[in-house]
């Protein structure tokens, strides 16, 4: 495990030191040529202008020297993964004892294939049945193997992912600069006349920002294709180790890991089981022979006519209680019904009474409701004949006279009774010459 990691240390060391020794002195070099070389351009000129624009090209050269460094590795793996590495196996397995062999074969190879990814996982596996002789744990091991060497992967990459953080934070330092200076030189003088000072150099302060962001967007691409390479490689390891060695050494059942332990037991399982399914068809195929012998014949019939006779039997007296049980609901229903005829026969009888009576009430009803009716026209033909005749006397003044004449016989009877006793003098007037 030492081993394994002092070579993940070396490779790490190997990429940052490429990505410094070679992005730093690119970087400078191409700020010189965007400066006093033949790459002078006023439009290039004013995006590197800035001192945090110039550590922003600096560091992405860097990761350029870093993504090399990891091309120029994976153009190595590819070449170790082309070569023939481990001897041709013909599927059967070999006894642990010649691990040796292969051990002796990957060595054969040279330095370049010890030092390559494929290379150090055969070694390591051929290491751990040696120094074991035995294969037990081996699955496990070869999956911590994987394991590792894809957070070794993952983890080679942490220079590259803080170099394309910091670009754009470099960016966006370089901006609030630009602004800062920007604002610090304003002169309200010059400013009410000229505002294109403060404009260009608010344009100069953003301009780090773009550079930063352009920048990143580039590394993030090429770090995208450089890991996804790497992965491919690392998966071909995994794919070329299950392949070659992972079924090559024998194994016995002390070796088994628990999982391999549990698939042989299982299969012993169903192998019994299997035996003994075997052997119950048999059983059940000699009985069935036995059973259609030619002398057990007329004991199946004998058998079939006993028991069809049983059933009929039994048969036709569930059919004789089935019967007796209708007869009686059928009985009991008759006699229901009866009680129920009766019932509404005397109900029926109490309702033809009640509907007589409200007969005559309804056409006694009618009978006063004519006479009222009648009695009503009768009014209104007096009243018509009173409201006539008080018309008449109120036109011709006949009730006037009337009350005249009707005040002089009072007088009359007053002066005839007075010559017996006193009395008062009752003096009547007409409404009229009251009214007057």
């Amino acid at each position: 495990m030492s081993e394994r990691a002092n070579n993940d240390n070396r490779q790490q060391s190997y990429v940052t030191w490429t990505a410094f020794a070679v992005g730093v002195p690119m970087g400078l070099g191409a700020l010189y040529l965007i400066q006093n070389g033949p790459w002078q351009n006023e439009i290039v000129q004013r995006y590197v202008a800035h001192l945090a624009e110039q550590v922003v090209v600096v560091l992405f050269f860097c990761c350029l020297g870093a993504f090399a460094a990891k091309l120029f590795g994976a153009m190595r793996e590819q070449y170790a993964q082309s070569q023939s590495l481990l001897p041709e196996w013909s599927g059967k397995p070999i006894p642990i004892g010649q691990v040796k062999q292969l051990q002796q074969a990957l060595e054969l190879q040279g330095n370049h294939a010890g030092r390559s990814l494929i290379g150090r996982r055969i070694t390591n596996i051929l290491s751990y049945v040696s120094n074991r002789s035995s294969t037990h744990g081996l699955d496990d091991q070869m999956r911590t193997l994987a394991d590792n060497d894809a957070m070794a992967l993952d983890g080679s990459y942490a220079l590259t992912r803080f170099l394309i953080w910091a670009m754009p934070i470099l960016g966006f330092l370089g901006t609030v600069l630009g602004i800062t200076e920007a604002i610090g030189g304003i002169d309200p003088e010059k400013m009410a006349n000229d505002t294109s000072s403060i404009t260009n150099g608010l344009t100069k302060a953003f301009d780090a920002t773009a550079l930063a962001l352009s920048v990143t967007l580039v590394a993030m691409f090429f770090s995208y294709l450089v890991e996804k390479l790497e992965q491919n490689l690392l998966e071909r390891v995994d794919h070329y180790v299950d392949a070659e060695l992972a079924h090559r050494f024998l194994r016995t059942a002390s070796d088994l890991s628990d999982s391999s332990a549990l698939a042989v037991t299982a299969q012993e399982l169903i192998e019994k089981q299997a035996t003994i399914w075997a052997a119950s068809m048999e059983k059940a195929e000699e009985r069935w022979q036995e059973l259609t012998s030619p002398n057990s014949e007329e004991k199946w019939a004998l058998a079939m006519q006993q028991a069809l006779e049983g059933s009929l039997i039994r048969y036709a007296q569930r059919v004789m209680d089935l019967e007796k049980k209708l007869l009686e609901r059928h009985n009991g229903l008759l006699e229901g019904l009866a009680r129920l005829t009766s019932v509404m026969k005397e109900g029926s009888r109490d309702h033809q009474v009640a509907l007589a009576r409200l007969t005559d009430a309804i056409g006694l009803s009618v009978e006063m409701m004519s006479k009222v009716q009648s009695n009503e026209g009768q009014l209104i033909r007096l009243q018509e004949t009173l409201s006539q005749n008080l018309n008449v006397l109120a036109s011709s003044q006949v009730f006037e006279q009337a009350v005249t004449s009707l005040t002089g016989a009072i007088h009359l009877l007053t002066t005839r009774v007075s010559t017996s006793a006193p009395q008062p003098q009752i003096r009547l007037t007409s409404h009229s010459r009251e009214a007057a």
